[in-house]
């Protein structure tokens, strides 16, 4: 019994270590890549749009919309 104590210790140790090192690498990527990239457009979320000199434009092809997934 004891060294089942000590078994479900051990896991639960390596179970937060890999949980930390995951989180680390997380914020990591995140703080990389977000930011815009010169280039490209940024997307309106509720609408699937975005802004060019032309004026608004659909970023997916027409119909393909979030009306169309419903």
């Amino acid at each position: 019994m004891e060294s089942m104590g000590r078994q479900d210790r051990r896991l639960h140790q390596q179970l937060k270590e890999s949980s930390s090192r995951f989180q680390t690498l997380m914020k990591r990527l995140i703080a990389k890549y977000n930011q815009p990239f010169e280039d490209d457009p940024l997307v309106e979320m509720r609408t699937l749009t975005y802004e060019t000199p032309q004026g608004t434009k659909p970023s997916l092809p027409v119909g393909t919309g979030p009306e169309q997934w419903a």
